[in-house]
C-alpha cells in the first residue's frame, strides 16, 4: 500500500510538472510580451493622436501667419486699408479695394470650416475695424467687443497668443465658444503695436475632431497653453479638474494618481508654439487586456493543475494495479505462464498486450536457451573433431621431415629430393602456423618462391619469374596465399610447352593500398573465354576450373568487405595480366575480422 502511494505521488509529480511548466512559461511570456506590446501600442496610438492634433492645430495657426503676411507686411494692403479706415467718404478706387479685401476675408471664412470670423484692426480716428462678416464697421457697433481688450498700443509682443472666449455675432444669438488667436501689427517697423489681427476659431470643430480620435473608453484629450489654461479638448476632459493635477514635467509618459485612481498621461510639446497636448487614460482601462490575460492564465493553470491531478491519479492507480498484476504473473511458475498466455485477450487494455508479449518473449527465451545449449554441445563436438583432424597435417609435416633426414642419410649430403622435401615442408608449415587471413609481404613472397622452386623441379618446361617490389614494403600486410594460386594458374594454363614462359610480378604500395600485377606471355584467352571466366568468378560457388582465382576473389570480398579491385585482361596469343588491389591490412577500418 505504501509502495502504491509512493508510485502515485511519483507519477503525479512526474506527469503534472511537465504539463504545468510549459503552461506557466507560455503564460508568463504571453503576459510579459502582451504587456510590453500593449504599452508600446498604447503609447504609439496616443502619440499618433496627439501628433495629428498638433498638425491640425498648426494648420489653423498657420492661417494667422498668412493673414500676418498680408496685413502686417504688404505695404499696398496696409496703406489702402489704413486710408479706408480713416476716410469719411470712400472714393471709387477705395471702394473697389475695400470690396476686394472684404471678399478675401469672407471667402477665407466660408472656405475654411473651422474659421468663425476674422478681424483686422489698425489704429484709426474712426475706431473702425475690418471684419469677414460685416466688412468695415465701428467697434462700438459690434456685439463682440471683448477682443478689443487684448489690444495694447504699448505692447511689443511679436508672437501670437490664444484665448478662449464665448461670443455671439448678434444679441439674439447664444454665445459660442471660440478659440481666438491674436497677433499684433507693427506697421513700418514701429516699436509698439499699431493694430491687431484677430482669428476666431470654432472650438466645437476641434472637439468633434478629438472625439473621433478616442482610442479608449473615457480617454481625455486636451490642449494647454503656457499658462496651463485649457484651450480645447474632448467631452471626457471636461470631467477632469485639471487645476488639481500636477502636469509640470518634461516626461512624455508618466503616471498621475487622483481620487484613488492611477492615470497614464502622454504629453507632447508643440514644436512651433507654446502649447502642450495631453492624453489621459485610466490605467485599469488601458491594461484591461493584459489583466484579463493574466487572470485567465492563472485560472487555466489552476484548472490544469486540478484536472491533471485527477487524471494522473486515476491513470496512476490503474497503472499501479496493472503493474502489480504483471509482477504477480512474472513470479508464477513457467507452466502457469504457458497456460496463462492462452487466457489473455487484447480487448481490455494495452497492458494485456504487454503482458502477452512479455510471456511470449519469456517462453521463447527459454526455448532459445535450450537450443543454444544444444548448439554449444554440437560446437564442442565439432571443435573436438577439428582438433582431431589437425593431427593429420602435423603428422604429414613430421613424416616429411623424417623422409628428408632419411634421404640425407642415404646419400650423405643434400640432394634434389631433400631440397624438394624442405621446400614442401616450408609451404606446409606456412599454411599451418599462420592462422590470420593476412601475412607480411615478405612471408607471402617467400612462400610463392618456395612454390616456384617445387614447380621448377616438377615442370619439364623452362620458365622465368621476374620480381619487382620495394624492400620498404616487405612488412606490409597482404592477403595470405594471394600469389601462389595465380602463379599456379599461369604455369598450368599459360604455357604452350614450346616457348619459354615469362612471368612478371610487380608489387607496389599506393595511397594505403597494395597492388599486385602478374603478367605472363602465355596463350591468353579469347574475348568469349574471358567473359565466361568473369561470369564464373562472379558466382557464389567455386568453379571447377580456375578454382584458385575464385578462391582469391572470394577471400578478398570477405576480408576487405568488397573494398578491393580484381581485374583480368587477356588477349589470345599475347598472354594474360591479373591486377589485384586491396587496402593495406594494417588499416583495421578496412579489414573484416572473421
Amino acid at each position: 500500500m505504501i509502495r502504491n502511494r509512493k508510485f502515485l505521488l511519483k507519477n503525479t509529480l512526474l506527469f503534472l510538472f511537465p504539463l504545468l511548466i510549459p503552461l506557466f512559461i507560455l503564460g508568463s511570456f504571453a503576459i510579459v510580451i502582451t504587456d510590453k506590446y500593449m504599452k508600446e501600442s498604447i503609447t504609439s496610438n496616443n502619440f499618433n493622436a496627439l501628433q495629428q492634433l498638433e498638425q491640425q492645430t498648426d494648420i489653423v495657426l498657420n492661417e494667422m501667419h498668412l493673414l500676418n503676411l498680408d496685413y502686417n507686411w504688404n505695404p499696398e494692403i496696409i496703406l489702402s486699408l489704413q486710408d479706408i479706415l480713416d476716410s469719411d467718404y470712400l472714393t471709387l478706387n477705395q471702394n473697389q479695394k475695400l470690396q476686394y479685401q472684404e471678399g478675401t476675408l469672407r471667402r477665407k471664412e466660408i472656405a475654411t470650416p473651422y474659421i468663425h470670423s476674422i478681424y483686422v484692426f489698425y489704429t484709426n480716428t474712426k475706431n473702425r475695424v475690418l471684419t469677414s462678416q460685416t466688412g468695415i464697421t465701428s467697434i462700438d457697433a459690434m456685439n463682440d467687443q471683448s477682443w478689443f481688450n487684448e489690444f495694447d498700443p504699448t505692447s511689443t509682443e511679436e508672437n501670437i497668443w490664444i484665448k478662449n472666449r464665448n461670443e455671439a455675432q448678434f444679441p439674439f444669438e447664444e454665445p459660442k465658444p471660440l478659440i481666438t488667436i491674436f497677433k499684433n501689427v507693427f506697421k513700418t517697423n514701429a516699436p509698439t503695436s499699431e493694430g491687431l489681427i484677430v482669428l476666431n476659431i470654432q472650438q466645437n470643430y476641434f472637439e468633434d475632431l478629438i472625439n473621433e480620435w478616442n482610442n479608449y473608453h473615457n480617454q481625455s484629450i486636451f490642449v494647454l497653453d503656457d499658462q496651463n489654461n485649457k484651450l480645447y479638448g474632448n467631452k471626457n476632459s471636461e470631467m477632469l479638474n485639471i487645476e488639481d493635477w500636477d502636469l509640470t514635467t518634461d516626461q512624455q509618459t508618466f503616471e498621475v494618481k487622483m481620487d484613488h485612481k492611477v492615470y497614464i498621461v502622454n504629453q507632447l510639446h508643440s514644436k512651433n508654439y507654446n502649447l502642450r497636448y495631453y492624453s489621459i487614460v485610466e490605467k485599469n482601462i488601458i491594461y484591461w487586456i493584459p489583466n484579463q490575460l493574466r487572470l485567465l492564465t492563472i485560472i487555466f493553470v489552476c484548472l490544469s493543475f486540478i484536472i491533471g491531478i485527477a487524471i494522473i491519479y486515476y491513470l496512476s492507480r490503474k497503472n499501479a494495479r496493472h503493474i502489480s498484476d504483471i509482477i504477480m504473473i512474472l513470479n508464477m511458475t513457467n507452466q502457469k505462464k504457458e497456460n496463462l498466455t492462452n487466457d489473455i485477450s487484447f480487448r481490455d487494455n494495452e497492458y494485456q498486450l504487454i503482458v502477452r508479449g512479455i510471456l511470449k518473449n519469456y517462453i521463447n527465451q527459454n526455448n532459445l536457451e535450450k537450443e543454444l545449449n544444444e548448439q554449444k554441445y554440437q560446437l564442442q563436438s565439432a571443435e573436438l573433431s577439428a582438433l582431431h583432424n589437425q593431427i593429420n597435417p602435423h603428422f604429414l609435416s613430421n613424416t616429411l621431415a623424417i623422409i628428408y633426414w632419411r634421404a640425407i642419410a642415404l646419400t650423405g649430403k643434400p640432394n634434389k629430393v631433400t631440397e624438394m622435401l624442405g621446400t614442401l615442408t616450408d609451404i606446409l608449415n606456412f599454411s599451418l602456423r599462420t592462422k590470420s587471413h593476412t601475412v607480411t609481404l615478405k612471408e607471402e613472397i617467400e612462400n610463392a618462391k618456395n612454390y616456384v622452386e617445387i614447380m621448377r623441379i616438377r615442370s619439364q618446361n623452362d620458365f622465368h619469374i621476374y620480381w619487382e617490389y620495394n624492400q620498404s614494403d616487405l612488412d606490409q600486410q597482404v592477403l595470405k596465399f594471394i600469389l601462389q594460386p595465380i602463379l599456379e594458374n599461369c604455369l598450368q594454363h599459360g604455357t604452350d610447352g614450346e616457348s619459354t614462359s615469362k612471368i612478371r610480378i610487380k608489387i607496389e604500395r599506393r595511397n594505403n593500398s597494395m597492388s599486385f600485377r602478374i603478367t605472363d606471355n602465355g596463350q591468353g584467352m579469347s574475348k568469349h573465354s574471358l567473359r565466361q571466366l568473369h561470369t564464373e568468378l562472379d558466382k557464389d560457388e567455386y568453379v571447377t576450373n580456375h578454382i584458385g582465382l575464385a578462391n582469391i576473389k572470394k577471400r578478398l570480398s570477405l576480408v576487405f568487405n568488397n573494398n578491393y579491385i580484381f581485374i583480368i585482361r587477356s588477349k589470345k596469343g599475347w598472354g594474360t595480366t591479373i591486377f589485384i588491389k586491396h587496402p593495406c591490412a594494417c588499416d583495421n577500418a578496412n579489414l573484416v575480422h572473421l
